[in-house]
């Protein structure tokens, strides 16, 4: 049961993660083994929080918090909010084997602290397939939308699916500059510790204010939050743009194009609807989420994922089963 709750939680947000698209699949897994889990909460503002789940390729289940795995977010510094969501923190004790979690990601880009990794990660395209095993800690920074534009010399849609070492796209991130915050951010005695360090990074450089941060990220959060926006036209709308300016805007700002928030955000509505134990038919989800017909959503839906939405609640349903009989061992 330990490997199938495991399987079904481990991820990164990532919103993150990682958000991350289907060529990170079989990403080193992070390890870091010298520095132990540290659950302690002790900045004000911060909490253990859930994983959003509207991002998950699996059924939530319940999970006890100290029982090997660990995610932590919390509000970036007043000086960095112009440009940051939060940060997160994911530790994890696994005593053997390998687990991992499939993520449909956000449209985020995130600056991500691991060992020997350190990296941007540009908005992920795909589904995100982490693995981790034995000990470690993750630790990232998630940009708001279109806010890491700003800390950029050219497009954020360079970036768009890839991991960048910081010094090949901040000029004033040397390696060794790089190595010692990850070392600090990772070796961090506490999360307070670990947030500073990292925040320490960026505050020596911060740029100038981008109003069009404001804007973008409003718009993308209320795409993510409102089924009703199924077209692009919608957007224009929103942000009062013709076609051609809102294409290069989000081009250039966020990573993708506005085509690709929407249908994003849209499937993972569909991932929370299929997760339904009273899911509505595919004809009908696939007309209120803005699909020409069930055939479009079920192609839409496979090539993002690798499977159709009747294979996806079918094993949504066998883990609802596995999850009701607790004798029952996850089927692969």
């Amino acid at each position: 049961m330990l490997a199938s709750k495991l399987r079904r939680w481990i991820s990164f947000l990532l919103f993150f993660g990682m958000n991350a698209s289907s060529t990170f699949v079989g990403s080193p897994a992070c390890t870091n083994p010298t520095n132990p889990i540290n659950p302690t909460n002790e900045l004000g503002a911060a909490q253990s929080t859930r994983l959003n789940e509207r991002a998950l390729l699996a059924p939530a289940v319940a999970w006890q918090a100290g029982q090997a795995f660990q995610l932590h977010r919390y509000p970036v510094g007043a000086e960095l909010s112009a440009w940051l969501d939060f940060h997160w923190l994911i530790e994890w004790d696994i005593a053997a084997g390998e687990h991992s979690q499939r993520v449909l990601p956000y449209p985020n880009s995130h600056l991500v602290f691991e060992a020997g990794a350190t990296a941007l990660h540009g908005v992920a395209r795909g589904v995100f397939v982490r693995r981790l095993h034995g000990r470690g800690r993750v630790h990232g920074l998630r940009f708001k939308c279109g806010g890491l534009r700003a800390w950029l010399s050219g497009s954020v849609q360079a970036l768009s699916g890839r991991q960048v070492g910081l010094d090949e796209v901040l000029g004033w991130a040397a390696p060794d500059q790089v190595l010692r915050a990850e070392q600090a951010v990772l070796g961090a005695g506490s999360h307070q510790h670990a947030v500073n360090a990292a925040e320490a990074l960026l505050l020596a450089h911060l740029p100038a204010i981008d109003p069009w941060v404001v804007r973008l990220d409003a718009a993308v959060q209320q795409v993510m939050q409102d089924s009703s926006f199924t077209r692009v036209g919608d957007l224009q709308i929103l942000l009062d743009l013709p076609e051609r300016a809102l294409q290069r805007r989000f081009a250039d700002h966020v990573g993708v194009s506005p085509k690709w928030v929407i249908q994003r955000a849209r499937l993972q509505d569909a991932l929370q609807a299929l997760a339904q134990a009273q899911a509505p038919s595919l004809a009908d989800l696939a007309l209120r989420l803005g699909f020409c017909d069930q055939a479009h959503f079920s192609r839409c839906f496979r090539q993002t994922t690798g499977q159709t939405p009747a294979q996806y609640r079918e094993a949504v349903c066998r883990s609802m089963e596995n999850r009701a009989d607790p004798k029952t061992t996850a089927r692969p």
